[in-house]
């Protein structure tokens, strides 16, 4: 099971991979700019991945901005044919750069990797619930 999950932003989209379906990795960070999808498409393509997590924020109301995680995602899955996973990526960033920073860090360094590594939370959140279901039984 290949997943990548991608920590969608309006300037950089980062990105992260699971090979085991247990770890997830920090991957990549590219701009959010051109035909994104199609460069997501490749990089599935290539990881032989068979699904994406795309990290949504969760609100208590709906906003303008739901719209456009959802409208990503469909296109995604459409010229894909993979399916898409909307994950809560509450917090993501903030344990992301808790994170870089316990591992030495500085602030600097950490600004240019903090969208992959935003990514691999929301992908570890996601694989780790995944891994709770089937232990419960039930189907991910």
């Amino acid at each position: 099971m290949s997943v990548i999950a991608i920590d969608l932003g309006s300037r950089r989209i980062g990105i992260a991979v699971s090979d085991s379906g247990v770890m997830a990795t920090p991957h990549s960070v590219m701009r959010n700019e051109g035909d994104v999808i199609a460069k997501l498409a490749h990089l599935a393509t290539e990881l032989e991945a068979d699904t994406f997590v795309l990290g949504i924020p969760r609100r208590t109301h709906a906003s303008a901005n739901d719209q456009k995680y959802r409208d990503f995602a469909e296109e995604l899955r459409q010229r894909t044919c993979k399916p898409v996973v909307l994950w809560d990526e509450s917090l993501s960033t903030v344990e992301a750069s808790e994170r870089l920073r316990a591992s030495g860090r500085n602030r600097r360094e950490a600004q240019k990797d903090i969208d992959m590594h935003a990514a691999a939370v929301i992908l570890q959140s996601y694989l780790d619930e995944a891994a709770h279901d089937a232990g419960d039984g039930r189907k991910s």
